[in-house]
Order: C-alpha cells, then sequence, then structure tokens
C-alpha cells in the first residue's frame, strides 16, 4: 500500500486530496512490479546447459575412470594381473593407469617366476629323494629289530619330503598352466564321483548330491585335483564328526560344485586367508594336522586355471563348505 495525490476531475482547480494505492498480489515472488524472475530463470538455464555440455561429460568420465581403477586394483588384490587399463587418457588419471598397468606386470612376472622356482626345486628334490627312499628300503631289510623303530621314523620323515615335493609341483604347475590350459565341457557328476572314490576312506559317510547332470568349462585334470584336494581336506579335518556332502548344481549360466562338512568351520577372519601358499590356521600343527599349508592354495590355482573363482564360509550351525564356481555349458 502507497500514499499517492489524487485530483478531483469535477473540481481541477482545487486542491488535490491524499489517497492511497492497495495492491493485492497471491505472492512477492510471482509478481513482476515486485520481484521479476524471468532473467534469472535465462541465467540459470544457461549455467544449466554449460554444466550439461561442458561439465557433466568431464564428471561422467572421471567417475567411470576412478571405478574402473577401483575394479582393476581389486582384481590384482585377489591375483589376476590380466585386466589391463586402458592408456588413452592425458591427465593423472591416464598416467596412474599406465603405473597400475606397470605394476600389474611386474607382479605377474614376480608370482611366475616364484612357482617357477618352486617348480624347479621341487623337481631337482625329487630325485635325490627317490634315491633315499631306494636305499631306505635296502637298509630297512637289513636292519636289526632294535633299528627297525629308528629306520621307520627315517621312512616317515622322507615319505614327508616326497609328498611336500610332489605338492609344490603340483601348485607350480597348476600356477603356470593358468593362461595354456584348454578348456572343455567336463561333466562334473563323474569328476565328483571319481574324486569321492579316489579320496574316500573307510568309517567315513561321503554323499554325492547330483540331482541332473551338469555340464561346465573346465581343464578336466586340473578340476579333478582341486575337488580331490577339497575331499581330501574334509576327510582330514572333519570326517569324524558327520557327514560330508559333495554337491553340483546349476544357477543360470554358471556351474558349482560344493564340498560341505559338519566339522568345527574356521574363525570368520580367517575365511579369506586359507588359499593363501603355505598358511595354516596354527602356526603350531605339525604335518600330522596341519598338513604343508598347500592343498587349498592348489585349489585355487586349478580353479582358476579353468576360469572359475573359489571361496569358503562356515555353515551353521557347524561346519566349513567350499564353494567351486564354473561357467556351464550344454555340451
Amino acid at each position: 500500500m502507497t500514499r499517492i495525490p489524487v485530483a478531483d476531475p469535477a473540481n481541477p482547480n482545487a486542491d488535490s486530496v491524499r489517497g492511497s494505492l492497495l495492491m493485492v498480489a497471491p505472492s512477492f515472488w510471482g509478481t513482476p512490479l515486485f520481484f521479476d524472475f524471468k532473467p534469472w530463470l535465462g541465467a540459470l538455464a544457461a549455467a544449466i546447459g554449460v554444466f550439461v555440455l561442458c561439465w557433466l561429460p568431464f564428471i561422467r568420465g572421471l567417475s567411470r575412470s576412478i571405478s574402473r581403477l577401483t575394479v582393476n586394483t581389486g582384481r590384482i588384490a585377489e591375483g589376476d594381473f590380466e585386466n589391463h587399463l586402458p592408456e588413452n587418457r592425458r591427465d593423472e588419471i591416464g598416467q596412474l593407469s599406465v603405473s597400475i598397468n606397470r605394476m600389474a606386470g611386474r607382479l605377474a612376472g614376480f608370482v611366475t617366476g616364484q612357482k617357477r622356482f618352486l617348480g624347479d626345486i621341487a623337481h631337482e628334490l625329487s630325485a635325490p629323494i627317490a634315491r633315499v627312499q631306494f636305499a631306505l628300503g635296502i637298509l630297512e631289510q637289513r636292519a636289526s629289530e632294535d633299528q627297525r623303530e629308528a629306520v621307520e621314523d627315517l621312512h616317515e620323515e622322507i615319505l614327508h619330503m616326497s609328498g611336500l615335493a610332489g605338492e609344490l609341483l603340483s601348485f607350480s604347475k597348476a600356477g603356470l598352466d593358468a593362461g595354456s590350459a584348454a578348456l572343455v565341457g567336463t561333466d562334473l557328476g563323474a569328476t565328483i564321483r571319481q574324486a569321492v572314490g579316489r579320496e574316500g576312506r573307510p568309517g567315513i559317510h561321503i554323499e554325492v548330491a547330483v540331482p541332473s547332470p551338469v555340464r561346465a568349462m573346465a581343464e578336466p585334470n586340473l578340476l579333478m585335483r582341486a575337488v580331490s584336494n577339497l575331499v581330501r581336506n574334509a576327510v582330514r579335518y572333519a570326517g569324524p564328526d558327520g557327514p560330508i556332502t559333495v554337491a553340483t548344481r546349476r544357477e543360470g549360466d554358471a556351474a558349482y560344485i560344493t564340498v560341505a562338512d559338519s566339522g568345527p568351520g574356521l574363525p570368520t577372519e580367517e575365511l579369506d586367508r586359507v588359499f593363501t601358499p603355505f598358511y595354516r590356521l596354527d602356526a603350531s600343527r605339525n604335518r600330522d594336522t596341519g598338513g604343508t599349508g598347500l592343498g587349498l592354495a592348489i585349489v585355487k590355482s586349478c580353479v582358476e586355471s579353468s576360469g572359475g573363482t573359489v571361496q569358503c564360509r562356515n555353515r551353521q550351525p557347524r561346519g566349513l563348505e567350499v564353494e567351486i564356481r564354473l561357467k556351464a555349458t550344454e555340451q
């Protein structure tokens, strides 16, 4: 409301009188007399247009590159050194991609060299171990009764050394064959039946659950070795505690093999570490209770050579389940 002078049209010479002009509007912002929003709308539209045309592609490209970096470094942490990042960017992200690719290549060389070194050591040890075993057999025939106990202890030590050399060779071969393994359609049911027949022991209850035929792409010998190691571990550590179940199933394009037992399971924080070479849950375990720490590492190498993944989890109320995931096939 504002006050203005008002003239009397009937008497123009008379003094004007004071009047009040009253304006009513539904809102302050919607009245051009008070606030004209049209120029601001134009400026806002121009700012949004510049953002969409210039900044949005830049931000999207940056976020996509960072996501790719995150995924790739995660794969490197899992031991997959074959996924290289594109190096077409000319900024700091591109330089970081080049550095990560170089790091992955060097790590792949180190890991391959380590596995080849272990394989060479195991191969060189095999011949002298075999000669010692042969000589020990002759010594065992000629030993007197009071010497037989010492000879038997020595025989056990040689068998342990021979087994360790064999596992080193298996681990090295599985890792070095990862890039050259020929994958073919494999009957998972036949594979687990053969593994159970090989690793089963008297008094150990092993159930085979194959409700329908399942085939997957794999290297048959490496997959057999992986399943055999899993069954052997279950028999060794959880066989007396209840049934061991070895099963297959298919879900979409994925085929699964699971080995489940009713043993004590593992501490949750150790589940991601049991596939590490030479890792044992209890460092104080001897060879009778803790093995060499290569069994599950061989499983991981064999499964990855077949293009699959392996993971383990605790069962409820007790037990451990190890699951192999492969690409399913019809043939």
